[in-house]
C-alpha cells in the first residue's frame, strides 16, 4: 500500500478511547481528566471533531507550552552534561518561571554517576525528575511528603535530621527548596513553622551526609530580603552568609534576573524593590550555586589551599 495511505489508515486502527488516552499522555504527559475525556469522545463519535484537530487543540494549549518549556530545559541540561559543559549565561523567554533556568543549570552539573540526593522531590517538576531518572545516577529522594516515583529510593524524613550515614551521598540537589525549610508549608500539606535557623541546620545536615569531594547544587529565589511566611527571600549577600555559616564554600555561582526580554544572567543584580511574583509567574530572580563542604579545611590542607588559590584566580561569575 502507498505509505501515505497506510499511515492514515494506521492512525485510525485504535479506537477513540485508546487514541484520546494516548494523546493526553504523549502531549500533556498526563492521563485525561474525566470531563475532557467525555467531551473528546462525544465529539469524535458525532464527527464534529477530527483526530487531527483534537491533537492540534492539545498542542496549542497553555499546558502543552509548559510541557515544552520544561522539556527544552531538561534536554539542554542533559545535553550539556553529556558534553561535560556546565552551562552558564543562560537565557529564557519572558513569561516563564525560574525552573527554565534552574533545571538546565543543575542538570548540566549532575555527576556522571554516584549516589545523588534530591531534596524536596515530592513537589518537583515531573520533567525534572524524569531527567534525573534517565541520567544513570543512583537517585535518592527525601521529603516529608510522599510521592510514588519508580526508580528512586524514597526517604520520608526532615532534611534537618536525615536517616543517612555520614559521607554516604556524592551530590545533593536543592532546587527551590532551601527557602521553604522551617517555614509555613501548609500549602504543601505539611506543618507550619517559623524557624529561620532551620535553613542553616539543613545545610549542615546535608554537609554531614555528603562524601569527600561531593557537591551541593542549590538554587534559591533572589530579591529584597524578607520573610514571606511560606518561604524566605534574600539577596546574594544573605544567601552566601547562610552558606558560610553552615561551613560551605561557594565554588561557582550565577545570578539570573527576569527582565523585559526574559531571563538573563545578572552579575550586577540589585535586590532593592525586587519581590516575588513582581515580574512573572514566580520568582523575579534566582541564585544558582555549587557548594562544597569545609571552608576552614581549605586553609589547612595542601589540596584545599591549591583549590582556594585556583578559585580566587578565576573569580565567580557572580560574587556577593
Amino acid at each position: 500500500m502507498d505509505p501515505l495511505v497506510l499511515a492514515t489508515v494506521r492512525a485510525y486502527e485504535d479506537g477513540d478511547e485508546v487514541f484520546v488516552e494516548r494523546a493526553f499522555r504523549e502531549i500533556l504527559r498526563r492521563p485525561p481528566d474525566e470531563a475532557a475525556r467525555a467531551r473528546a469522545l462525544a465529539k469524535l463519535a458525532e464527527g464534529t471533531l477530527s483526530r487531527a484537530t483534537f491533537v492540534q487543540e492539545l498542542v496549542a494549549s497553555a499546558e502543552a507550552v509548559r510541557v515544552r518549556e520544561l522539556d527544552d530545559a531538561v534536554a539542554l541540561g542533559l545535553g550539556a552534561r553529556a558534553r561535560g559543559e556546565p552551562l552558564a549565561w543562560l537565557q529564557a523567554p519572558s513569561g516563564t518561571d525560574e525552573r527554565v533556568v534552574e533545571i538546565p543549570w543543575v542538570l548540566s552539573r549532575l555527576r556522571p554517576s554516584g549516589r545523588v540526593l534530591e531534596v524536596g522531590y515530592a513537589f518537583a517538576e515531573p520533567a525534572y525528575l524524569g531527567g534525573l531518572l534517565r541520567a544513570g545516577v543512583e537517585l535518592v529522594g527525601v521529603d516529608l511528603a510522599e510521592r510514588d516515583v519508580e526508580g528512586m529510593e524514597r526517604v520520608v524524613a526532615d532534611v534537618r535530621s536525615l536517616p543517612l550515614a555520614d559521607g554516604s551521598i556524592d551530590q545533593v540537589l536543592l532546587v527551590s527548596t532551601l527557602e521553604h525549610v522551617g517555614a509555613d508549608n501548609t500549602g504543601y500539606g505539611l506543618e507550619a513553622e517559623s524557624d529561620p535557623g532551620s535553613r542553616a541546620d539543613a545545610l549542615r545536615e546535608l554537609g554531614r551526609v555528603l562524601g569527600s569531594g561531593g557537591s551541593l547544587l542549590v538554587t534559591v529565589p533572589l530579591g529584597e530580603p524578607g520573610d514571606h511566611g511560606w518561604f524566605r527571600l534574600d539577596d546574594v549577600q544573605g544567601w552566601n552568609g547562610l552558606f558560610a555559616s553552615a561551613g560551605l564554600f561557594v565554588e561557582e555561582q550565577e545570578a539570573y534576573e527576569l527582565v523585559e526580554d526574559g531571563w538573563r544572567a545578572a552579575p550586577a543584580f540589585r535586590p532593592e524593590g525586587v519581590g516575588y511574583g513582581d515580574r512573572g509567574p514566580a520568582a523575579s530572580a534566582v541564585l544558582c550555586s555549587a557548594l562544597s563542604v569545609g571552608r576552614l579545611r581549605r586553609l589547612v590542607t595542601p589540596d584545599g589551599i591549591a583549590r582556594t588559590l585556583r578559585r580566587h584566580a578565576r573569580p565567580l561569575r557572580h560574587r556577593g
